[in-house]
């Protein structure tokens, strides 16, 4: 029997609207799930379980009365930099585990007016950088011993361990696409500018970008639909109007122009990973879409400017907390903020302005594709304890990992969708990316979509009663 955890936001929404369920009955499904998994993976801080049961009985009334919103009773997560009002935001350090917001974040604020229920602030690397969290080391639901990948851990890991149905992540440099990739689930980095950072505790203000987490790309297009759109609250904010992102569903992709690049990232990639990648292409292609190879020339100057620039205003943001430095739990956080003091403002200012090469790169492909294809990270999720990729008996670092596969499209601001590709031959999720111009989000959805129409790889579910269970 299908317990209600299980099931994507549209599932439930659909069961609510014909009484077949109600979220009080949804928010003690992922509970149950819940007191079972946790804290075996340890993807949950703060749980909300009372505010969030006292919400859901109201959404139940609702929906009985007619008088049900967007996301009326689904239960969610937040990545715990977001802040809210009366809960704790830690952002996975000691330094602010006491710390409770007066207010709550525009993103959290948009998802609570359309009645999505606040079921757990979900853990993140220490300020969203490093590899770790003072708050214990989350752990793949597809093998313990894997990483779910970072700084979105907690989303990810609750996404496809089925204890919460929707979540709200930050990315960076590749903060929920690298997550989404190794935990199986779907995740989007919007246009940078589509969604408010207020309320948002940042790690570097030129490539922070806030985005949704589901288990269908149907999923993501409705929080989007919820979430975008213009916040005078946030400097960075679009005036862009509202978007329905959901009506981009049913469009079809018959004679969109697919990118694939021929440079850069097949370059160093395991081969199912590059497999998998070029099987969904083909996928696409017999959906009517087209294949053009392109070129990005500059896209290995990435891990350059991307670290100078995160580390650089990573250090700015922190600057009054340095000399507590051993409060840092991560060893990582210490290591970067040690280590970025020394970035001359001469080499920042050089990585800004060698930013334009790369976005040029991408206005000179799309001049000839609608969407950009890749996959979605270079390897499967690595050892807890090890984080690096092995790839034809070599041996690459995490951050190489991150610059090669997703940081080059914060650099460049580009709307960038995470779905999965299937299974590595060790049992561990793969998967791609979709990228578009700017402000192109509808795109991404249609072609995400499209694919998920075809294919059945999102709806694979982690081996929890063998493996996290027992």
């Amino acid at each position: 029997m299908t317990e209600l955890a299980d099931l994507s936001a549209s599932e439930l929404l659909s069961k609510f609207r014909t009484h077949e369920a109600s979220p009080v009955e949804a928010v003690e499904s992922c509970l149950a799930r819940m007191r079972s998994l946790e804290p075996k993976v340890n993807a949950v801080l703060t749980l909300c379980a009372d505010q969030c049961l006292e919400a859901a009985a109201a959404s139940a009334k609702r929906w009985m009365s007619g008088d049900a919103r967007m996301l009326e009773g689904v239960p969610f997560g937040l990545k715990d930099i977001i802040q809210t009002q009366g809960i704790r935001t830690t952002g996975g350090s000691r330094i602010y585990a006491d710390y409770v917001p007066t207010e709550t974040a525009t993103v959290a604020r948009r998802l609570m007016a359309e009645h999505g229920l606040l079921l757990a602030k979900l853990q993140t690397y220490e300020f969203a950088i490093g590899e770790d969290s003072h708050y214990g080391p989350t752990r793949n639901p597809w093998n313990l011993e894997r990483t779910p990948g970072g700084s979105s851990s907690g989303g990810a890991a609750a996404l496809a361990a089925r204890e919460v149905t929707l979540a709200i992540g930050t990315d960076t440099g590749g903060s929920i696409r690298v997550p989404s990739t190794f935990c199986g689930i779907n995740g989007f980095k919007p246009t940078q500018g589509l969604i408010s950072r207020h309320g948002v505790m940042p790690l570097s203000w030129t490539l922070d970008h806030v985005g949704p987490m589901a288990r269908s790309v149907e999923d993501l297009a409705l929080m989007l639909t919820v979430i975008a759109g213009h916040d005078p609250r946030d400097p960075t904010s679009l005036g862009s109007p509202r978007i329905d992102y959901v009506e981009a569903l049913g469009h079809r992709i018959e004679g969109t122009r697919i990118g694939v690049p021929v440079n850069w990232f097949f370059d160093i990639v395991d081969r199912q990973v590059e497999a998998a990648t070029r099987e969904a292409i083909e996928v696409l292609t017999s959906d009517g879409a087209r294949l053009v190879e392109i070129e990005l020339p500059h896209a290995y100057l990435a891990d350059a400017i991307g670290f100078t620039i995160m580390h650089a205003e990573h250090a700015s943001l922190h600057e009054d907390t340095f000399g507590r430095l051993e409060e840092y739990s991560a060893p990582m956080s210490q290591q970067v903020l040690a280590t970025a003091q020394f970035i001359s403002a001469l080499d920042y200012l050089k990585a800004l302005r060698t930013r334009y090469l790369i976005q040029r790169d991408f206005e000179s492909a799309f001049d000839k594709v609608d969407a950009i294809i890749v996959p979605g990270m270079m390897s499967v999720a690595p050892r807890l304890h090890d984080m690096s990729f092995e790839i034809d008996g070599k041996t690459y670092s995490w951050a190489e990992g991150v610059a090669r596969m997703t940081m080059i499209f914060n650099i460049a601001g580009l709307p960038a969708l995470s779905v999965p590709s299937g299974l590595h031959e060790s049992g561990l999720p793969m998967g791609i990316q979709i990228a578009a111009r700017p402000l192109d989000e509808r795109t991404c959805i249609r072609i995400g979509h499209a694919y998920q129409r075809a294919t059945s790889h999102h709806t694979a579910v982690p081996p929890l009663s063998s493996q996290i269970a027992s």
